[in-house]
C-alpha cells in the first residue's frame, strides 16, 4: 500500500511542478497591480562610505519613493564609494544601510547590482558579504546568482499572477582592466544566454520581454553618435579613440555631457550581440557615466539609456542628480514610458557638490577645446 501511495504521490508532485514550472508563489513574487500597472525606479551612483554621508541623497530617494511610489527599485551599481580608503567594513554596511532603510520603512522591494568602485572596496567587503547586507532587509528580493552573487534575474507576473509579463536581468559589470572597464565575463553570457533560452522555451517558443540593467555600458553605445569637428555645437571628446562626437538626434534624445567609459573597445564581450540574436532585451539601461541622461535604440533595435546619478558624493550632469522611472503596462510591455526625475524640481531647491561637479569627466572637453583651437592645425596637419 506505501508503494501504491508513493507513486500516485510522486505522479501527482511531477504533473504539480509540470504546471507550475513557469508560475510562482502569488503572495511573494512581483507581479502587475490590479489596474495592469507596474513602475520601476532606477537609482546608481549614490556613492556612499556612511561617515557623513549627504543628506541630500537619502531625501531625494525619500522624496522621491513617496511622490512616485514605486512596485520595485533597481539599485545600479556604485553604491560603495572608492574616496575613502580607510573605510572599514562598518563604513560600507552603514553606506548600504543609509540608502536601503528608506526603502524598508516603506516596504518597498529592491533588487541590486554592482559597479566598479563597489569592485573597488571588495578588499574590505567581499562581494558575498555586500550581497548578505542587501539580502538581510526583507523587502530584497534578488536571489545570489550563480556566476557572481549580482548577475540575476526576475521574473514580473501579470496581474492575474499566473501568467510572466516580462523579465529583468541585473548584470554585474566588474571592474577596471587595461585602463578601461572589463564588461561581463563568458561564463555570466554563457548564464544570460542559457536564461534566455530557458525563459523563452517556457513561454511557447517566444522570447519574454526583458528589461536589462548594468552599470557600465557596452561599447556598442556609440553606435549612437555622430562623429564631429570638435568646435561643432555640443561636441564631445572621447579620450578612448581621441574622436570628437555629438548625440545623433535621430537614434536617441536627452543629455549627453561625456564619452562613455563603455567596456574596453578592443575586448569581444559578446554581450550586445547576444541581446540582438536572443531578441528578448526591450531595454538595457546603464549608469556609470553621470553627464549621461540619453535614451535611444540603436541600428539593430536596441533601446538604451542612463540615469547619470543619484547621489551627491560623486559628480553630477549638468541637470543635476536623477532617478529615471519606467512605467509599464501589462497589455503592452514593450512600449513601456521612461523619465527622469529631477532633484532640482523634485526638492524644489538647488543642491551640486561643488567640487566634483567642477571636476567631473566633462571638464575634459573644454580643456580639449582649448587645446584643439591651439594646436588644431597641427593635429590635422599630423593626420593627414
Amino acid at each position: 500500500m506505501k508503494k501504491i501511495f508513493s507513486v500516485i504521490l510522486a505522479v501527482v508532485m511531477a504533473l504539480t511542478c509540470a504546471v507550475t514550472a513557469f508560475a510562482a508563489d502569488t503572495d511573494s513574487v512581483m507581479k502587475f497591480n490590479s489596474d495592469g500597472k507596474f513602475k520601476i525606479m532606477m537609482i546608481n551612483d549614490t556613492q556612499d562610505v556612511g561617515k557623513g554621508n549627504k543628506p541630500q541623497t537619502v531625501n531625494f530617494i525619500e522624496k522621491a519613493l513617496d511622490t512616485e511610489k514605486p512596485d520595485l527599485v533597481v539599485f545600479v551599481g556604485d553604491q560603495l564609494s572608492d574616496m575613502y580608503p580607510c573605510a572599514s567594513k562598518g563604513d560600507y554596511k552603514k553606506a548600504i544601510d543609509n540608502i536601503i532603510k528608506p526603502l524598508a520603512d516603506r516596504n518597498v522591494p529592491f533588487l541590486v547590482t554592482l559597479g566598479n568602485h563597489d569592485h573597488d572596496r571588495a578588499n574590505v567587503m567581499s562581494e558575498d558579504e555586500m550581497f548578505d547586507v542587501y539580502a538581510s532587509y526583507p523587502n530584497c528580493i534578488a536571489v545570489k546568482g550563480s556566476t557572481d552573487p549580482f548577475t540575476n534575474n526576475t521574473l514580473v507576473y501579470g496581474s492575474d499572477g499566473e501568467s510572466v509579463a516580462f523579465n529583468i536581468y541585473m548584470i554585474d559589470t566588474n571592474n577596471t582592466a587595461n585602463g578601461g572597464y572589463t564588461g561581463i565575463y563568458k561564463e555570466q553570457l554563457d548564464w544570460y544566454n542559457a536564461k534566455s533560452a530557458e525563459l523563452k522555451a517556457a513561454n511557447d517558443g517566444k522570447a519574454v520581454p526583458s528589461l536589462l540593467f548594468q552599470h557600465v555600458p557596452v561599447k556598442e553605445i556609440y553606435g549612437m553618435f555622430t562623429e564631429c569637428k570638435w568646435n561643432t555645437d555640443g561636441a564631445v571628446y572621447s579620450r578612448r579613440d581621441h574622436k570628437w562626437y555629438v548625440l545623433n538626434k535621430e537614434m536617441a534624445k536627452g543629455d549627453f555631457g561625456e564619452a562613455p567609459c563603455s567596456e574596453n573597445f578592443d575586448v569581444h564581450t559578446g554581450e550586445y550581440q547576444a541581446w540582438v540574436e536572443n531578441g528578448d532585451i526591450m531595454g538595457a539601461f546603464f549608469a556609470h557615466d553621470h553627464n549621461n541622461n540619453f535614451v535611444g535604440k540603436s541600428a539593430d533595435g536596441i533601446v538604451m539609456g542612463y540615469n547619470g546619478g543619484t547621489g551627491f558624493r560623486a559628480y553630477g550632469a549638468k541637470c543635476g542628480r536623477t532617478i529615471r522611472v519606467f512605467n509599464l503596462d501589462e497589455n503592452d510591455v514593450t512600449n513601456y514610458e521612461t523619465h527622469l526625475i529631477y532633484y532640482n524640481e523634485l526638492m524644489g531647491e538647488s543642491a551640486s557638490n561643488p567640487f566634483f561637479d567642477t571636476f567631473s569627466p566633462s571638464i575634459l572637453n573644454k580643456i580639449m577645446k582649448v587645446f584643439y583651437a591651439m594646436f588644431g592645425w597641427a593635429i590635422n596637419l599630423f593626420k593627414k
